[in-house]
Order: C-alpha cells, then sequence, then structure tokens
C-alpha cells in the first residue's frame, strides 16, 4: 500500500511538472511563429526592384536579399522626405546621413549602405546603378543580407527609388 501511494504521488507530481513545462513551452513557440509570421508588404514596383537586384546577385554568386521591416519603413522616411524637401543627397537637410537615420529608427547593422535613384522604371533605375561603381558596390556587398525598398512619385524625377542595406 506504501509503494502504491508512492507512486500515485510520483505520478501526480509528474504530471504537474510536465504540465508546468509543456505551458512555458507553448506559450514560447506561439511567440515565435507570430513573430516568424510578421510580412512586409511591398508595392508591386518594389517586388521589382527587389527580384531585379537579386536576380543581379545570383548572378554574381550571392544570396537573396529579404526585406526587412524596420528598413522598409526607413527608406518610405527617406524617400519622403526628398520628395517633401525637395533635394536629391545621401546627406538630408532634416533626417542627416543614412546612418543617422538608421540609427534614429533604431536599427542596428555592423555594415550598412545606401542606394538612390531618380528614373522612370525599376528597370531603368536598378540598370542605373548596377552601371555605377559604387551603387554596383551595395548591390553585390556579400555582407549585406536585409534590405528595405521604398519608390515615390516625384515631380522632378518621375520616380524616386530609395534602397537601404544592412548585414
Amino acid at each position: 500500500m506504501k509503494n502504491l501511494k508512492r507512486v500515485v504521488l510520483f505520478f501526480i507530481f509528474f504530471t504537474f511538472i510536465f504540465s508546468i513545462i509543456l505551458s512555458i513551452t507553448s506559450k514560447a513557440t506561439a511567440a515565435e511563429i507570430e513573430s516568424a509570421d510578421k510580412i512586409v508588404t511591398i508595392s508591386d514596383e518594389e517586388q521589382e526592384v527587389l527580384n531585379l537586384i537579386n536576380e543581379y546577385r545570383k548572378e554574381n554568386g550571392l544570396e537573396d536579399l529579404t526585406i526587412d521591416e524596420k528598413l522598409q519603413e526607413a527608406a518610405k522616411i527617406k524617400a519622403e522626405d526628398l520628395v517633401e524637401n525637395n533635394y536629391f543627397s545621401h546627406t538630408s537637410p532634416t533626417l542627416g546621413t543614412p546612418f543617422e537615420l538608421m540609427k534614429s529608427q533604431g536599427i542596428r547593422y555592423k555594415i550598412a549602405g545606401e542606394n538612390l535613384a531618380g528614373n522612370i522604371s525599376s528597370q531603368k533605375a536598378v540598370e542605373a546603378w548596377i552601371n555605377s561603381k559604387d551603387h554596383r558596390a551595395n548591390i553585390l556587398e556579400k555582407n549585406f543580407h536585409k534590405t528595405g525598398i521604398f519608390v515615390i512619385e516625384s515631380p522632378v524625377y518621375g520616380k524616386i527609388y530609395v534602397q537601404l542595406f544592412i548585414n
């Protein structure tokens, strides 16, 4: 009888501990899935830029860039600033350098870059970047893995293309 009581108590204790562990594990898994399912929406033109850039990277033996939510928002802020303040430069009179902009948006990186273009189509903007030594270097930087791309209408350039890169 004593052995039976011990077995029952052990079983109850084991079940209690197991249910606590299972509960903690289930909550952690749900949080991971929620953050992994976060989808960043980009326009068709932005997707076209990403596709063209990744195609060029593949041709050069590099991995695809992926869209990062914070970089996407920073690219939007920069593009809107370019149009609203009527300038075309990597250094904004209101936002500072691309690196200052990223820092202000809580973006952490080891290496970062920015490509800007004023053009009439995604294809022409990417072609211009590829034909520019410094812009091509950003596209082909093997340490860049994440990007943000924003395209906005511009009364001066037709459209402005902003692409930010980080590792």
